[in-house]
């Protein structure tokens, strides 16, 4: 018997399964060519794209760590603009299938 994986209060505020429309699919090496680029793009690149696409969406660090249940010192760290830490790659997956944007946009 498995445990069931929570989302804070993402299925609460929007209910998760209509929430989740990213349709985006990635084969085994398409995704391990995402993770590359994904680390070689420059970290402020990363930062500000994060941003951007969030805000744009409407969604805040706070909206992250309720819904996604991430730390909260990392999450506000992603946000600091002086802090160079960003998301590891599985967390900036994790996000853009919940928010509903394409991984790919952080890094262009």
């Amino acid at each position: 018997m498995g445990t069931k994986r929570t989302y804070g209060n993402l299925n609460k505020r929007i209910g998760l399964g209509k929430y989740i429309k990213n349709k985006n699919t990635y084969t085994q090496n398409e995704i391990l060519q995402l993770i590359n680029e994904y680390n070689n793009t420059d970290r402020q690149v990363i930062k500000n794209n994060l941003r951007r696409i969030l805000n744009k969406k409407k969604f805040k660090a706070k909206d992250i760590i309720i819904d996604l249940n991430f730390s909260s010192p990392n999450v506000y760290s992603w946000f600091a603009p002086t802090a160079p830490n960003i998301p590891m790659f599985d967390q900036s997956l994790f996000i853009a299938c919940q928010y509903d944007f394409d991984v790919k946009e952080l890094f262009k």
